[in-house]
């Protein structure tokens, strides 16, 4: 486990992928830190190869990792390092060529650790690489360096083990690694305690728990996980996660892109198919989940006590995915929406574990701004008929 400093969590908690190498311990160790969205950290546990990218700039060093959790779209994440102890502590561990290496995920908690180590021949390589330049730039972002990321996703996607352009500089170093150490993180609530274990084969329940910890601190007291509804004789889950205040209620049907049971070297489009197939099953559940709700069905907490929603005013019904896929064709999904919008008079959603962790964020955790935030979320889709829709804090 490592809890960054205040100034790296606080970066952390702004980007939503990317790597830091930092100091560790009061400066007597390193550590490098990666936050990248679950299902690319579970591909990272199930064996998927890891690697540095780094390039330089003019002064600017941009340094990235390249998660091959995808065989023909490995992800890379990248930012502008602009710390001079981030400087000087990456120069300490491609000189000793090791380091602990620390996950966060989209939650922005550390959900497992592995050492690693580079070999020696990249090590000299890297230190080489370093050594072109005695100080790279620090302090505040600037204009160039957004440019300069332009610049290094579309040199690197080439996925040349060394770059040379123009003024620009990139080198690719593979990292080897020892087991990864899965931590039991938990979020404790008012009245109730959910954990999560990265490496868990129960997925869907740590993409469960993951959205009740998003969302217990707005809903302290009206949060369940699979709430049960009564029909006839007959007692079955309504959603995943629903909660609600005195303005609104929101149900989440939660399903989550197997990666540990499934494996991560199925192709894009045979992710894409079952992502898409678990989607439209999302979407039926939640249309059954408002009727039966609308109709005065009862409806319990796991402890088998009697829950309310506000159901004078449009449901949120949310399709929480665990990684929304951009490419594809996804007009049938869009028409889905549409339709059950119809139907049911609700607003229906669908999102990813990151997006709602960013809503969250921009809605200062107050459940008006997130019952606000998605209405506006949901004008958006109409207005572009797109599932493919991310939000961003406004500038100051």
């Amino acid at each position: 486990m490592h809890i960054p400093s205040s100034r790296v969590y606080c970066e952390i908690r702004g980007e939503e992928g990317g790597v830091w190498f930092v100091p560790a311990n009061g400066g007597k160790e390193s550590a490098v830190l990666i936050k990248a969205p679950t299902s690319t950290l579970k591909a990272l546990v199930a064996g998927a190869e890891l690697s540095f990218v780094f390039a330089v700039q003019d002064r600017y060093l941009c340094c990235g990792v390249r998660v091959y959790d995808v065989p023909e779209a490995p992800l890379l994440l990248c930012r502008i390092q602009r710390h001079d102890e981030e400087h000087a502590t990456l120069r300490r561990i491609v000189a000793a060529g090791q380091s602990p290496i620390f996950l966060f995920n989209e939650v922005d908690v550390c959900v497992a650790w592995a050492d690693s180590r580079i070999t020696n021949d990249d090590s000299r390589l890297l230190i080489d690489f370093l050594s072109m330049r005695q100080e790279f730039y620090a302090g505040e972002f600037p204009k160039p360096a957004s440019e300069f990321l332009d610049v290094f996703c579309t040199a690197t996607n080439l996925q040349e083990r060394v770059t040379d352009a123009a003024n620009f500089r990139a080198l690719e170093t593979t990292v080897a690694h020892g087991p990864w150490m899965s931590n039991i993180v938990s979020f404790p609530g008012v009245r109730d305690t959910q954990s999560i274990v990265l490496n868990d084969l129960d997925e869907g329940g740590v993409l469960e728990r993951a959205i009740w910890a998003s969302l217990e601190s707005v809903f302290p007291f009206t949060l369940h996980r699979s709430p049960q509804v009564t029909v006839g004789k007959k007692q079955r889950e309504l959603v995943d996660v629903a909660a609600s205040y005195e303005y609104g209620s929101f149900f989440i049907e939660a399903k989550d892109l197997s990666i540990l049971t499934a494996g991560f070297d199925r192709t894009r489009q045979r992710r894409l198919s079952g992502i898409q197939k678990q989607t439209r099953k999302a979407i039926d559940q939640l249309i059954g989940a408002s009727k039966a709700a609308k109709r005065g069905e009862r409806i319990t907490d796991r402890h088998g006590n009697t829950v309310s929603f506000i159901l004078d005013r449009p449901i949120h019904c949310i399709v929480l995915l665990s990684d929304l896929m951009h490419e594809g064709d996804w007009r049938t999904i869009e028409e889905s929406l549409g339709a059950a919008m119809l139907t049911t008079g609700d607003f229906f959603h669908v999102l990813d574990l990151r997006e709602l962790v960013t809503m969250l964020k921009c809605s200062n955790g107050d459940a008006r701004l997130l019952d606000y935030n998605l209405i506006k979320r949901c004008e958006r889709f109409f207005e572009t008929g797109s599932v493919h829709i991310r939000s961003r804090p406004a500038p100051r």
